[in-house]
């Protein structure tokens, strides 16, 4: 995920105790106009205003730091690299464009890629492992450079004028870490570099599609291009575009690599191939490992597809090539050896569109699909046939929102219908299967899980195959539909735009409440402002509790792999880095841990007066074990107030005036 999310919160409105209203912690004046806000993964808040950009604390509304050497920062040259303290600063002119980097936890302007002699950057790398970035682009003589850049202290580690054979060559992957160097792929060749120097160590034959780049945008009148903020639109996503990757697995003398076409692996010290290389029949999108080897499944899409999802986080981009007859761009799935790389197929498996969720089990993998017009389908293949069960795919009424493995064979709950499939013959026998309307649910744990839907919550026993009403007659005021289902420690959450109410495991109410919506001008105006990772994290986790996706090992609502890795390589880093950049990675690790305590709280967009206007509207926090207003704020200047809301950081920021911000925590 390259760039920074704004998550819509589903509202949940509670009856607010009459308590006395808080005034706002602090407030914040500028000298000039707040032109956008964003929340990084630090936690520090970065207002763009036009004299300078700022970095705000959030406990109490001081200035942490001022930049005002970069002039006319828009909202769209920002860019964040996801899980660490740096953003970029993306800018283009007419013939040139810089990058700089700045660390939020510090203010510190890490680099300037002008400053270290590229005048038109191209591309930008970032390095993890290494805490550092590649920028390539023209020098100030107009030739081809790359260099390495420490994020830690902003010093040139190393520059290479002459890296590659000729100047039509471009980068095409993200960078491969290894220890003794780094491995970078062009459209003409793979290059393994000295990571001290960037002199070659070795190169190989290797030729790979150019990532795929958006549209271009309609010129405006006379066919004149557009200045100003729409040609850094799309900056960020260029100089960060890829169309192939490397990665590693357990054997650390071997790095693997694939690109819109191929398969392959190679020996890390000098590059020889270990592998036949693997044809795909169209862009890979998933790798899962099993006992049976390397399961990869390939993409379903056309050239139209790929040119609007490019460049959105992680997605594969390129040209997709012309095949023959027998390769139509099909999605497939393929079983190679991960030592040899020879296939253990006879042929690959046909699948009917991409993969959104897989369950495995013993010899069989099941995998949910969908096609691009928006059929969907289940798949059960045996993973030692290399052969589907069906005949063909079993079309499925509904989008996939949760798998799981009964004895009796494998449940399935769509927007539209629950059910369990046979594992042998992929027949529907569970008598019990229904139809379901406006379906939402939540596992409690492999053991069982609960769903509501037709006004009723039902308990389901994974263990036993067997589904039960656990409370019927669910209603809510103002005739609205439950939206989300959640489990929590001390019950199950059901909840919409105005009701909240809360069962006990037994199946008492605890609490409930409700209270009509704002007026049509505050409606669908909170926004959640987490960044990078977080964000993803956090939208993983809401979606999850209203469209539970099951997963290899599971997911069960209290957790997101994502977030656990972006926690341990936060971790990971601090420890590594010396000085200014332990500070800063260990504020991000120290935010991430958070999520799990801003899961207890949610958002409520609600009116605190008798009337519904919009003087009367505003945010009450409210804690999700107990029911308990926690912080009302009401927003009362504008019809249309600019507001933020920071989960883990437990702030909501309010643009109260042109040039004001103001802070309330929670």
């Amino acid at each position: 995920m390259k760039k920074q999310l704004c998550l819509a919160v589903s509202f949940v409105l509670l009856t607010v105790a009459a308590f006395a209203q808080k005034n706002n912690d602090w407030t914040k004046t500028f000298p000039s106009k707040v032109k956008w806000y964003r929340i990084t993964d630090a936690g520090i808040l970065v207002v763009g205003t036009n004299d300078a950009l700022y970095g705000i604390n959030p406990s109490d509304g001081q200035e942490a730091w001022k930049i005002d050497q970069i002039e006319n920062i828009q909202e769209e040259n920002y860019d964040p690299i996801e899980g660490t303290p740096y953003i970029v600063l993306a800018k283009r002119g007419l013939t040139k464009s810089t990058n700089h980097i700045v660390d939020v936890a510090t203010g510190k302007l890490v680099a300037d890629s002008k400053e270290l002699g590229i005048q038109n950057l191209t591309k930008r790398i970032h390095l993890m492992q290494n805490n550092a970035v590649l920028f390539y682009g023209l020098n100030r003589m107009g030739k081809p450079t790359i260099m390495m850049v420490s994020l830690a202290n902003g010093q040139k580690l190393w520059e290479q004028n002459k890296l590659f054979e000729k100047n039509s060559e471009q980068i095409v992957s993200e960078a491969g870490e290894v220890n003794d160097g780094i491995f970078l792929a062009t459209n003409r060749n793979i290059y393994k570099l000295n990571k001290q120097t960037g002199d070659i160590l070795y190169s190989i034959d290797m030729k790979s599609d150019l990532p795929m780049v958006m549209p271009k945008q309609k010129k405006a009148g006379f066919g004149l291009p557009k200045f100003g903020k729409s040609m850094n639109n799309d900056l960020n996503e260029q100089q960060t575009m890829t169309s192939a990757d490397f990665f590693q697995r357990d054997n650390p003398n071997i790095i693997y690599f694939w690109n819109q076409d191929i398969l392959t692996a190679f020996q890390v010290a000098d590059g020889k191939e270990v592998w036949e290389r693997v044809e795909l029949p169209s862009p890979l999108t998933n790798i899962l490992y099993d006992s049976h080897g390397m399961l990869v499944a390939t993409a379903e899409k056309t050239l139209n597809d790929v040119a609007k999802a490019s460049g959105s986080g992680g997605g594969l981009i390129g040209k997709i090539k012309k095949n023959s007859a027998a390769k139509k761009n099909r999605a497939s799935l393929l079983c190679i050896d991960p030592q040899t790389g020879k296939e253990k197929w006879d042929s690959d498996v046909d699948l009917q569109g991409d993969v959104l969720a897989y369950k495995l089990s013993g010899n069989k993998l099941i995998l949910a699909t969908a096609r691009d017009q928006g059929t969907n389908f289940i798949s059960i293949v045996d993973l030692d046939a290399g052969k589907s069960i069906t005949k063909k795919a079993l079309s499925i009424k509904g989008e996939i929102r949760d798998l799981q493995l009964f004895p009796q064979g494998l449940y399935y709950r769509t927007t539209d219908e629950i059910n369990i499939l046979d594992l042998e013959s992929g027949d529907k026998t569970w008598k019990k299967g229904f139809k379901v309307k406006n379906c939402t649910g939540d596992n409690a744990s492999d053991r069982n899980g609960y769903v509501y839907a037709n006004n009723i919550i039902y308990k389901i026993d994974f263990e036993k195959g067997d589904i039960g009403e656990w409370v019927s007659g669910v209603q809510f005021d103002g005739k609205e539909e439950p939206s989300m289902l959640q489990v929590r420690e001390n019950g199950v959450l059901l909840t919409s735009d105005q009701n909240a109410r809360l069962y006990s495991f037994d199946g008492k109410q605890q609490w409930h409440a409700y209270h009509p919506a704002p007026g049509r001008t505050m409606a669908g105006k909170l926004l959640s402002g987490l960044g990078g990772v977080a964000a993803a994290a956090m939208a993983a986790q809401q979606t999850a509790q209203a469209s539970q996706l099951s997963y290899a090992k599971g997911y069960y609502g209290s957790t997101d792999p994502a977030l656990d890795r972006s926690i341990k390589n936060a971790q990971a880093n601090a420890a590594a880095f010396a000085g200014a950049a332990a500070a800063s990675f260990a504020s991000i690790s120290r935010r991430f841990k958070a999520t799990r305590q801003a899961n207890d709280y949610m958002a409520i967009l609600t009116n605190f007066g008798n009337s519904n206007q919009a003087k009367d509207a505003g945010i009450m926090m409210v804690d999700k074990n107990s029911g308990k207003d926690i912080r009302k704020v009401i927003l009362a200047d504008k019809k249309d107030p600019d507001y933020m809301l920071d989960e883990m950081g437990r702030v909501i920021y309010y643009k109260s005036n042109g040039n004001e911000i103001q802070g309330f925590s929670y």
